[in-house]
């Protein structure tokens, strides 16, 4: 019985943190502490079509430039599948991503102010002390609508060359 509530806290803490990461995105307050508390150093993000980022500085750096692009966004993260092995676990979550473009961006059509971007997120954390952190976080867009999905990869592209 111990075992089993140990494991229920730690898939508890592990849901959390992604969920908490998400809230610090929607806020517009990702910063150097909630990514610190949130990704090992090394981490991996791997997003749909674009550029993978690894470490925390470059997570960082392509978060304030993407996210800026948006007048808002809301992510709903459900139906958590958390298998833990040791120090190691590995986590699957459905994600609703919804994505207003700001007023200023040049590339919405004005018929195409926001899109959704659908889909699972795979992950791989890792626990160092008392503390889970992602180590790898993988996004497969499943159910993509309107144009926002191509204007995204478009400005991944973009952000390629500089």
């Amino acid at each position: 019985m111990e075992e089993q509530l140990k494991a229920i806290i730690e898939k508890t803490q592990m849901a959390e943190l992604l969920t908490r990461y998400f809230a610090a995105v929607d806020d517009k307050r990702i910063d150097a502490n909630v990514v610190r508390e949130t990704f090992t150093s090394d981490a991996r993000i791997i997003p749909p079509g674009g550029t993978e980022m690894t470490g925390r500085e470059s997570i960082l750096d392509s978060h304030t430039k993407s996210f800026a692009r948006f007048r808002a966004t809301h992510h709903v993260i459900t139906n958590f599948i958390i298998d833990i092995k040791g120090n190691r676990a590995s986590l699957r979550s459905n994600i609703i991503a919804n994505h207003m473009w700001a007023d200023n961006e040049e590339f919405p059509s004005p018929k195409n102010k926001y899109f959704l971007a659908d889909g699972v997120f795979s992950a791989k954390t890792a626990k160092a002390g008392n503390q889970w952190h992602i180590s790898e976080l993988k996004n497969n867009v499943v159910w993509p609508t309107r144009d926002g999905m191509n204007e995204t990869l478009a400005f991944s592209e973009r952000s390629k060359d500089k």
